[in-house]
């Protein structure tokens, strides 16, 4: 039987048993389905699902997702990102890729009222987020550096909007500042993806979105943060929270009020929504806000969600 559930923080599980699939003695009904396990993104977990499909569509979608990322990347000097960064405030020639990021991270800091803001990547670099995930945990882990509380006084983000300029060709970051896509990459290019099938999951490190469905047309299974599973159909599902990415003396949530690690006691929040960009948007915003505020906010815009208080 195919099904494995997260642990408090990990990577959303898809469940790929279903009835009449040939699990647990039932021999009736098997449906083509092609799937693949890879990791991207600093390590994350990723997986590829699609009824119908081919190990051979699935291979292509992996490469792109890792050509996405060497360009969309804080941590190579080299990536176009990196190279946005480094203009020093000066007019930037974007690609369209990289312009529609910028857009989509400029939503999605509407969205949510500041609290996902790409302009945290100087904040998210002094609390020890410096370089790829498995590395600071790996150094923090063999107490190479202790990474200690952040010094100085607060230093609230600046808003995004005062921060991004946009034109048809360029854009432009605004001199002391320099943005850091993870908030938005994979829940948008997980719904892009998801558009090549018509029966299929993409799941980039826990941003999700499911189209059709599934197998059996019943829906498609998903394990969210708390063990219970949502069966949705052309959805976006993502978890945040503060269980999975930290590390001696911090984690990687920044809240933009303040310019430091969030004061959150959310392990995990899953998000079920319209789209995955949406549910990793919520999930993250109410992470930051702690599961009281979290919870109240993630109600009041009345989504499905799942939730583990520390």
């Amino acid at each position: 039987m195919w099904d494995w559930r997260p642990e408090f923080g990990a990577d959303l599980s898809i469940r790929r048993c279903w009835p009449g699939a040939g699990c647990d003695g039932d021999q009736h009904v098997r449906v083509m389905t092609a799937s693949l396990r890879f990791t991207a993104f600093g390590g994350a977990a990723c997986e590829l699902i699609a009824v119908d499909g081919t190990v051979g569509d699935l291979g292509s979608v992996q490469e792109e997702v890792h050509a996405f990322e060497r360009r969309l990347t804080r941590f190579d000097p080299a990536s176009e990102l990196s190279a946005l960064n480094a203009a020093g405030g000066g007019w930037f020639d974007a690609s369209a890729l990289l312009r529609a990021l910028l857009v989509a991270a400029l939503d999605v800091c509407e969205l949510t009222g500041g609290l996902v803001n790409a302009a945290v990547h100087d904040p998210v670099v002094r609390a020890g987020y410096d370089m790829s995930f498995p590395f600071v945990d790996r150094r923090a882990r063999a107490a190479v550096v202790a990474v200690g509380p952040m010094q100085g006084p607060d230093a609230p983000v600046a808003p995004l909007a005062a921060v991004l300029e946009i034109a048809p060709q360029s854009v432009r970051v605004a001199p002391g500042w320099r943005i850091d896509l993870g908030g938005v990459g994979k829940g948008w290019l997980a719904d892009r993806l998801a558009d090549r099938f018509d029966n299929a999951v993409v799941n980039l490190g826990g941003d999700l979105f499911a189209r059709g469905g599934g197998a059996d047309g019943s829906g498609w299974a998903v394990g969210l943060c708390d063990g219970a599973v949502a069966t949705v159909r052309d959805a976006g599902i993502a978890t945040s929270g503060i269980a999975h990415r930290r590390w001696v003396g911090g984690h990687h949530l920044i809240d933009p009020r303040t310019g430091r690690p969030a004061s959150t006691d959310v392990a995990a929040v899953s998000v079920v929504t319209a789209t995955a960009l949406q549910a990793e948007a919520l999930a993250k915003a109410c992470a930051i806000q702690g599961s009281r505020d979290g919870e109240r906010w993630l109600a009041a815009r009345h989504v499905t969600y799942a939730l583990v208080a520390a």
